[in-house]
């Protein structure tokens, strides 16, 4: 008997434009980074590549909480931090 399959999206790889349709025009990018979805409003970033500076981490933040995430995990700097998103000024 064949098992049914069920897919989650789990894994992102997120990009990082200095203009808003960076995306849509195949712009270069000057940030890529992954981001792993743990379930419970929890997600990792990490493998970033590029600057990930306060206001672009807030957009990030933004983007994650439109996904449901509260509580994001990632390494800065060699130090494992636990930010909470849940409000917009909060990352």
């Amino acid at each position: 008997m064949a098992l049914h399959i069920a897919l989650d999206p789990v894994l992102y790889v997120g990009r990082g434009y200095t203009q808003p349709d960076g995306w849509a025009q195949q712009a270069p990018f000057e940030l890529v980074f992954s981001v792993f979805m743990l379930g419970d409003g929890r997600a990792r970033v990490f493998g970033a590549h590029g600057t990930l500076d306060k206001p672009t981490l807030l957009n990030l933040a933004a983007e994650l909480r439109r996904l449901g995430v509260h509580t994001v995990l990632m390494q800065r700097h060699g130090v494992e931090r636990e930010i909470d998103i849940a409000t917009p000024e909060t990352a």
